[in-house]
């Protein structure tokens, strides 16, 4: 038989072994999505750097790009949406960007036409101070490639809001995890040391 001593290590060994097992971060249905998601081509491009000594002359891609991105920002914080096609927008004179918030636009080309945003020269646009009005969604158009990138703005409170929601959902079941395996071995702890006396 057992000694109490040996039997209170194997429990505590129990415990601690059962916590670090099912504290292990689940997967939720939104990795599993993301993970499926097939909307992007890995196509074999050419993954080699230019050389240092040679200007790189990439000449425009006609081929249409459509991609969807989520982007959470800070409530009195500017929040940067970026329009990456692939393609170098700044030196490209030959296109036109156009940034739209839901059925309103918001620049055209190299103009901003409605308050509270910025366009940078790579048209990528800044949401200044963000406010829970500027949440929605923001689609960039490029033309004459019609090119989208479709986001999704999302305003938190705090910075802690906008940890993604994956983090918190995988926490609470660690902790809930974690607190029915301590029980679970309390129980035979304690069903073992009543068959000792």
């Amino acid at each position: 038989m057992m000694s109490s001593r040996a039997l209170l290590i194997a429990g505590l060994l129990l415990i601690v072994g059962s916590g670090a097992v099912f504290s292990y971060p689940q997967s939720s249905q939104d990795d599993y999505q993301m993970q499926a998601d097939d909307d992007f081509d890995y196509g074999g491009e050419d993954q080699s750097a230019p050389s240092p000594q040679t200007k790189s002359s990439t000449p425009i891609s006609s081929e249409k790009v459509n991609k969807t991105l989520s982007v959470t920002g800070i409530r009195g914080e500017d929040v940067v949406l970026k329009c990456d096609v692939g393609i170098d927008l700044h030196s490209s004179e030959d296109v036109v960007v156009l940034w739209y918030f839901g059925n309103n636009v918001i620049s055209n080309g190299k103009n901003v036409v409605q308050p509270n945003f910025k366009l940078d020269p790579n048209y990528d646009l800044t949401i200044l101070r963000a406010s829970p009005q500027v949440a929605g969604n923001y689609l960039c158009k490029v033309l004459p490639s019609e090119s989208v990138v479709h986001t999704k703005v999302t305003i938190a409170e705090h910075s802690l809001d906008a940890i993604a929601p994956e983090s918190s959902t995988s926490a609470a079941g660690t902790a809930s995890s974690f607190l029915g395996c301590t029980v679970l071995g309390s129980i035979v702890l304690l069903l073992l040391g009543m068959g000792t006396h």
